[in-house]
């Protein structure tokens, strides 16, 4: 727009001259030389503020929307793995910039909307990919754990008490490691469907349980109804920290084995 402000300047001038001398020679009066001077500034002033400049705007807008997700760690591999999710994610962060929403927070607000994508391909993705992804996790809830144990459990049950934006909770560090244990997964999960070994993946489990128990007890039996109004949501965020550490003790193969039978059932 400013390229063209000596042109519309230099139209003006030329535009004010002729006027000037319509009203010298011809029966045109001072007034009428005035509003006919007036009538395409106005016109155009119109056509800027009312077109122009917003269209301008949007595309400037939308332009961002582009770069930020395509920078994102996470969210710029599914420009190309998922294209249709991609859109709607942009769209979205459109719609949250829009409305002056910071683009940090906006792309934290947006993080539930990968959860069912990333249980999906954690059935697919490698066993370093998977123990990498929920070790971040882990970290994670300890993280929030010690800020509020009710931020930590609303991390972890989205579905019973609404998501927490862990760009705005916390530490740059941390939520830069998240966004690339979350790249990792999707890079290496683009293949077959990894079959679980349900015998192993059983064993396991029981080992984890009865290691848990010996300090939980029966309080163990909460992870199973998190949704229950009496569950403690302070221990619940500890047990779950404690299951998957002690999952993540286990030998590389068995822990991402059990891993996917775990995301194959809540799934």
């Amino acid at each position: 727009m400013l390229s063209l402000f000596p042109l519309t300047l230099a139209a003006f001038v030329v535009l004010a001259i002729l006027i000037t001398l319509l009203v010298r020679t011809t029966a045109l009066r001072a007034w009428q030389g005035v509003i006919l001077f007036l009538l395409p500034l106005v016109l155009a002033n119109l056509l800027w503020f009312s077109w122009l400049h917003p269209r301008q705007q949007r595309e400037a807008l939308a332009a961002e929307v582009t770069s930020q997700l395509s920078q994102a760690p996470g969210y710029r591999v599914l420009k190309m793995q998922e294209p249709a999710l991609w859109q709607l994610l942009n769209r979205e962060l459109l719609h949250k910039l829009g409305e002056g929403v910071p683009a940090d927070q906006a792309l934290g607000d947006m993080r539930g909307w990968l959860m069912d994508l990333v249980n999906q391909r954690m059935t697919h993705a490698s066993d370093e990919a998977v123990i990498h992804y929920i070790r971040v996790s882990v970290q994670e809830m300890q993280a929030l754990q010690q800020q509020d144990p009710q931020r930590c459990f609303r991390f972890l049950y989205p579905q019973v008490s609404g998501g927490v934006n862990l760009q705005q909770v916390l530490s740059p560090e941390l939520n830069q490691q998240d966004g690339q244990a979350l790249e990792q997964l999707l890079q290496a999960s683009t293949g077959p469907e990894l079959p679980v070994d349900q015998a192993m993946a059983q064993r396991d489990l029981q080992h984890v349980v009865e290691t848990l128990y010996s300090k939980w007890g029966d309080k163990l039996q909460q992870l199973n109804m998190p949704a229950d109004t009496a569950v403690d949501r302070s221990a619940m965020c500890a047990m779950s920290i404690d299951l998957y550490s002690g999952i993540l003790a286990l030998p590389d193969k068995h822990a991402a084995n059990l891993l996917r039978k775990m995301v194959s059932l809540t799934g």
